[in-house]
C-alpha cells in the first residue's frame, strides 16, 4: 500500500485548522439577570386647584395646565387660594423647593408677579418673583397630610393696556 503524503498533509492541515477554529470559538459565557417589576404609585405631593383657580385650568399628573391669570389695566389683583400643594403621605413630611425654570413673552409688563406660598392659618412661608427664570426658594416643608396654598399677587405696569408673559415653575422634592 502506497502512502499518499499529499492527502495526509491536506488532512493534517484540515485537522489543525479545525482544532484552531474550535479553540477560538469556544467562549465562556457568564450571565446576569434582572428580576423586577413595574408599578404605578400615587405621588406623595400633588397639585390641587384652589377656589380661585382660573377657569380652564386643569391638572394632568404632575402638571398644572392652562393656568392663565388675567388682570385689568392699571388694576393690581391678588388671586388667593388659586392653587394648592397637597401631601398625600399620612406618615411623612417633605422638604421641597420652587424654581422658575422658564419665562417668555414680556414680564416687564408687570411691576410685580409673585407666587406666595402660605399655610392654612394664612402665614406666609415663601414669596417667589416669577418674572425671571432662575429665581428659587428652597428648604420649604410640608407636613404629613398637610395642604399648602398658593396665591398670586399681580401688579401691571401703570398705563399698560395690554401685554402678557408666560412662566414655568418647578416643584422639586425627594421621596
Amino acid at each position: 500500500m502506497k502512502t499518499n503524503y499529499k492527502k495526509m498533509l491536506k488532512f493534517a492541515t484540515l485537522l489543525i485548522t479545525s482544532a484552531l477554529i474550535a479553540t477560538v470559538s469556544a467562549q465562556i459565557y457568564s450571565y446576569m439577570y434582572i428580576e423586577g417589576s413595574g408599578s404605578i404609585i400615587s405621588q406623595k405631593l400633588s397639585w390641587q386647584l384652589g377656589e380661585s383657580s382660573p377657569s380652564g385650568a386643569t391638572i394632568q399628573g404632575a402638571y398644572v395646565k392652562n393656568f392663565n391669570l388675567s388682570v385689568p389695566a392699571n388694576t393690581p389683583r391678588t388671586f388667593n387660594d388659586s392653587l394648592r400643594i397637597v401631601n398625600n403621605d399620612i406618615n411623612k413630611g417633605y422638604t421641597f423647593s420652587l424654581e422658575v425654570t422658564s419665562v417668555g413673552g414680556n414680564p416687564g409688563n408687570f411691576s410685580k408677579f409673585d407666587l406666595v406660598l402660605y399655610n392654612s392659618t394664612g402665614d406666609t412661608l415663601a414669596t417667589l418673583d416669577i418674572r425671571q427664570a432662575g429665581n428659587k426658594v428652597s428648604n420649604l416643608y410640608i407636613g404629613p397630610s398637610a395642604t399648602l396654598y398658593i396665591r398670586f399677587e399681580v401688579v401691571p405696569v401703570t398705563d399698560k393696556t395690554e401685554g402678557y408673559f408666560y412662566f414655568t415653575v418647578k416643584l422639586t422634592y425627594e421621596e
